[in-house]
């Protein structure tokens, strides 16, 4: 190899790797953000991008193949009267909602699925926990801030819910937001996060453990 070949080779490289940590170094949430911070239960989080990369995306959040139903492409809207949200508005519940003590992040999904990793600072609400025939729904919706008894319960006290689940080809957190309004939940204080965990994974944005 020539001297000139030598020289030209070593500044590709050093573009290439300029180039490569330029893309890294702008990773933020949002231009000149590079994280965001909240409160919930006495703990501070911090959300940040690319936490993910060392490990790659996990298998059940590659997959593009699934049978339809269950797994079937989620509507936009989980029911009348209940906002979707994107992700930046989801920093906002965080940084508003979470951290003043109005507001819950709730993990749909199962026990299990939720100790595998969630969003941070989120706590876990099964779905299959607010079917009408489980005897412990009413003390459930008196944690989640309710008074009196199920069917005349008043839920001005309670708290907002951000309800997510596995992301926009389950089933299970629009079926929360379902069961909530039929305990009586008002549908302006329920939020409806329809990319859930895979596009959380998909933004590298960080995940509990």
């Amino acid at each position: 190899m020539s001297f000139k070949s030598a020289v030209a080779l070593a500044a590709v490289a050093a573009f290439s790797s300029l180039a490569f940590n330029v893309q890294a170094a702008k990773a933020d949430i949002i231009a000149g953000q590079a994280s965001v911070e909240f409160e919930f239960g006495g703990q501070a989080f911090s959300i940040r991008r690319g936490q993910n990369g060392e490990a790659g995306l996990p298998r059940a959040y590659s997959e593009t193949a699934r049978a339809c139903p269950p797994h079937c492409i989620e509507p936009g809207v989980a029911a009348p009267g209940v906002q979707t949200l994107t992700e930046l508005d989801v920093f906002g519940f965080m940084q508003s909602s979470v951290s003043s003590g109005a507001g819950l992040l709730v993990d749909a999904r199962l026990p299990d699925e939720f100790q595998q990793g969630s969003i941070p600072g989120a706590i876990s609400v099964p779905a299959a926990t607010l079917v009408s025939n489980n005897p412990y729904r009413e003390d459930l919706l008196l944690a989640l801030g309710a008074k009196g008894t199920i069917g005349q319960m008043d839920f001005s006290g309670a708290f907002d819910l951000l309800v997510f689940d596995d992301g926009p080809w389950s089933p299970t957190a629009r079926e929360a937001v379902q069961l909530l309004l039929e305990a009586g939940y008002p549908a302006q204080k329920i939020l409806y996060y329809r990319g859930g965990l895979q596009l959380w994974h998909i933004f590298g944005l960080t995940v509990s453990k």
